[in-house]
């Protein structure tokens, strides 16, 4: 198995995002600690995974980086902006494991079956749904890392270029992943991967004590199919 480590900044991360389906981006031009103190005043004693709302002040220090500014604008385009934010840190008492997929789901204000959409759920009291591949190859996810992560740590396992095959069943994402070499992802504190939602990846449960504490912000420039809304509008 390939290791990934931060190898590049934001030059030329668009080319890399649409060949391989993540970028990483040095997103410690902040101040890491007290995003760390933000982050964990946010989560409190929550264990799981805590969805936060868009306008939120660590988003804000995100999406105001310059090397993610241009990213977004450049892959999404200037009118791009969160539609959906989870906070979450896996730690030895939250120690999960997450099989190879890919992010299908948006999340809407209300369900509405009139729209183009499918496999409806309801998470945290927010409805969600599949969303097109033509919605989903349009949108983009950061992940912040406040801590460093090794591949010891439950950190996040791709299968590069997987996002340029659409929508796979479960059976066709369990015979890409014997097909092709999947890359670990080591970061140091503060990166940003960038990411395509149909990027196939999952993560180990980690082996090590600590923080992987993360910031998942996912980012479109349109809306959802009507008359849907996105839960955040």
């Amino acid at each position: 198995m390939a290791l990934a480590c931060l190898a590049a900044e934001a030059d030329h991360a668009s080319d890399k995002l649409a060949r391989r389906g993540y970028a990483l981006i040095d997103g410690s031009a902040v101040d890491l600690a007290a995003a760390v103190c933000a982050f964990d005043a946010q989560r409190g004693d929550a264990e799981e995974s805590q969805r936060i709302a868009p306008d939120h002040p660590l988003i804000a220090a995100l999406l105001s980086q310059p090397a993610v500014r241009d990213l977004m604008a450049e892959v999404v385009g200037r009118a791009a902006r969160p539609v959906r934010a989870i906070a979450f840190d896996k730690t030895e008492r939250a120690n999960w494991l997450v099989p190879w997929h890919q992010d299908r789901t948006i999340a809407v204000k209300a369900r509405d079956d009139r729209a183009a959409v499918t496999h409806w759920t309801v998470k945290a009291g927010v409805p969600h749904c599949e969303a097109p591949v033509e919605l989903l190859e349009r949108m983009l996810t950061l992940r912040w890392h406040l801590d460093l992560i090794g591949p010891a740590d439950g950190g996040l396992r791709v299968l590069p270029g997987s996002h340029r095959k659409g929508r796979l069943t479960a059976e066709e994402i369990a015979l890409l992943a014997k097909e092709t070499p999947a890359v670990e992802l080591a970061v140091s504190a503060g990166t940003v991967l960038a990411l395509r939602p149909l990027l196939v990846h999952g993560s180990r449960r980690r082996t090590t004590r600590g923080h992987r504490r993360i910031l998942h912000v996912e980012l479109a420039a349109g809306d959802p199919p009507p008359p849907l809304a996105w839960a955040w509008s």
